[in-house]
């Protein structure tokens, strides 16, 4: 698990007592975007906290301040034609890397970043790319998921656009001092884009005390199972729906699914649903504000994720915090966090049968639903904001050492 991460040992940092000034690239960042975004606001937070200058370059969207000061770090953002909160079409992705790259050429003049951190390479990695040509500065990438070239990826047409862009990708992974990846198995997914590039994993991460474990019992006259994400084909939802009348037919408890998030595949999940005559089982809650997701979790009996890919999905890192056991695909990132039979139930992705056996097998579990709940809480700790931020400035500090060398 934790152990099997290249987290780094020494993660005492060693930046010395000099603020250093860190400059961040994502496209993403709350409200826009799902877990890479939350990434990088937590690592900000952090980095703040302990004392760096940090600024962060992102996407303009609808009203949101052009500048603005968020849990000590700055946020700048620029022009993107971004539509939609929940999704990013690529040429909306292009007005982004094409405006933080003219934006970051200009604030690193007055700025003199010491280090740039990239979430994902593609479409944030062009400005630290131009940066590190042009005035020789460090940096470091974060692969997330989607920025990493699949054989099946989702949407199909990206097969053709990976093809594409796989030159740029392999040129801005080269070209940075280290590629962090989020887990084990989405660097053996980048190995097969790039062999030669060096590559650690710094795990994603939660906030233990929002994500707080609470007390649960098998007295619920309903089970309650919680699903979280956008509503798009690569999130696996679809796949639930299907499992819906076997799992209704085999479960020995009445359950309720509650799926909470928002996007373009909504209707047609919807229309699935009523399809296969399972609507009643289902509440379709759409996206809640951040704050209010602690509660979603407090109030859920287990939480199913049956996506087709992930990087490390943060709803897992957080229900596995309140206490939730996990009933997930087997994809890389999660089966780093769930052990099958121990803290929740795996399958293979896109399975129905596999989802509507494991599903019930966890409804059906009772008492061993809780224990394995406490299992998580377990599993969960050593995966704390403050741990990850500091590997990651334990990391920024030996590019510098050896830089400044």
């Amino acid at each position: 698990m934790f152990a099997n991460a290249m987290i780094r040992k020494d993660t005492v940092v060693r930046m010395d007592d000099t603020p250093k000034k860190i400059l961040m690239f994502n496209h993403e960042f709350p409200p826009i975007g799902g877990g890479g975004g939350w990434v990088s606001h937590f690592l900000g937070k952090h980095f703040a906290a302990a004392g760096h200058d940090v600024h962060l370059i992102t996407s303009k969207f609808r009203d949101c301040p052009k500048d603005e000061e968020v849990e000590g770090f700055h946020v700048h953002r620029v022009r993107a034609l971004r539509k939609s909160p929940d999704i990013c079409a690529v040429h909306e992705m292009l007005t982004y890397a094409i405006s933080s790259s003219l934006y970051g050429l200009r604030f690193a003049k007055q700025f003199q970043p010491d280090i740039v951190q990239v979430f994902f390479g593609i479409p944030a990695g062009g400005g630290a790319y131009l940066l590190q040509k042009r005035r020789n500065v460090p940096y470091v990438v974060f692969l997330g998921g989607r920025d990493v070239p699949s054989r099946n990826p989702d949407p199909p047409y990206y097969k053709w656009l990976y093809l594409l862009l796989k030159p740029m990708i392999r040129a801005i992974w080269r070209n940075a001092v280290t590629v962090v990846s989020c887990s084990d198995g989405l660097r053996e997914l980048a190995r097969e884009t790039d062999a030669d590039v060096k590559i650690e994993v710094i795990p994603d991460a939660v906030d233990l005390e929002t994500f707080a474990p609470v007390q649960r019992d098998t007295s619920r006259k309903k089970v309650r199972v919680l699903t979280i994400g956008r509503l798009i084909p690569r999130k696996g939802f679809q796949f639930l729906i299907r499992a819906l009348p076997q799992i209704i037919e085999k479960a020995a408890h009445n359950f309720e699914i509650e799926i909470v998030g928002d996007g373009p595949y909504h209707g047609e999940l919807l229309r699935l649903a009523e399809n296969l005559n399972v609507a009643s089982h289902i509440h379709f809650t759409g996206a809640v504000p951040y704050a209010e997701l602690p509660q979603k979790y407090r109030d859920a009996d287990l939480l199913i994720l049956p996506s087709l890919a992930e990087g490390m999905p943060l709803v897992v890192l957080e229900a596995m915090g309140t206490g939730l056991p996990i009933v997930a695909s087997r994809v890389q990132g999660i089966d780093e966090l769930v052990a099958d039979g121990v803290n929740g139930a795996l399958f293979d992705p896109g399975d129905v049968d596999g989802l509507a056996h494991a599903l019930i097998k966890l409804i059906n579990a009772g008492e061993g639903r809780i224990e394995m709940g406490k299992a998580s809480v377990e599993r969960v700790k050593p995966y704390d904001w403050k741990n990850i931020a500091d590997a990651y400035l334990s990391l920024y500090a030996d590019i510098l050492e050896k830089e400044n060398s």
